[in-house]
């Protein structure tokens, strides 16, 4: 059965000096869009979701970090470059918020992933009600008040998720319902979806096959090697 990994890295926790020789890595597109970021969060955000990238794919497919060259592309996710003796042909989505990243990455099925913050100080049914469907809205008011806030995440970062991985496939991103006869649902012609509430952020996860494990990393510091250590490879 298919398979994937979701890496998550908290770049709050680390400082200008943790990230100093991390532009390094980039290719020159790569860099002038990193330095046309204004918001130093955003700019690190963008920065560290290229090392984890390029982290995740090396660890699927077995390829030097520092020879996995990304092509930017419009308004779309990077397109992986990899050497010519590589087989696999991985595929990866990248989220941030907050200063929160989050990788996903299989080589078996395309696939979205989708980090969101969540704000207890939001009108969450009032957002429900200008950006979900009115079978969404109305499952999402119907839920006791001390879950809304929670699912109300949950369902938009799935929504995202289920975006993305549509866009990965190069198909029309006309997104379905996610609530049906007062349920929520997780899977559907194409998509198979699974959630996770931690540490204040939703995390959301599609794929266009059902999957037998997604595993999870922490991440922790900005170097590949620190991070190879942490998985003891």
């Amino acid at each position: 059965m298919p398979s994937a990994v979701i890496w998550l890295l908290d770049a709050n926790a680390l400082s200008e000096n943790d990230c100093d020789g991390l532009p390094a890595y980039l290719s020159e597109p790569e860099l002038l869009r990193y330095r046309r970021f204004l918001r130093p969060l955003r700019q690190r955000e963008f920065l560290l979701g290229r090392m984890v990238l390029r982290f995740a794919i090396a660890q699927l497919t077995g390829i030097a970090f520092e020879a996995i060259e990304m092509i930017e592309r419009q308004g779309r996710a990077p397109r992986l470059q990899l050497p010519p003796a590589c087989s696999l042909t991985p595929h990866f989505s990248v989220s941030h918020s907050r200063g929160w990243v989050a990788c996903a990455a299989s080589v078996d099925t395309p696939l979205g992933v989708d980090i969101e913050a969540q704000d207890g100080g939001r009108d969450v049914e009032a957002l429900a009600r200008s950006a979900f469907s009115a079978a969404e809205s109305d499952w999402l008011s119907g839920l006791p008040a001390d879950q809304k806030t929670e699912a109300f995440y949950a369902l938009w970062s799935s929504k995202e998720a289920l975006y993305k991985l549509m866009s990965n496939q190069d198909e029309e991103a006309v997104l379905p319902e996610l609530v049906a006869t007062g349920l929520r649902l997780q899977s559907g012609p194409g998509w198979h979806a699974r959630n996770w509430s931690q540490q204040g952020f939703s995390l959301s996860f599609c794929s266009r096959d059902p999957l037998a494990a997604v595993e999870q990393h922490r991440l922790y510091g900005a170097a590949s090697d620190g991070w190879r250590q942490q998985l003891g490879v």
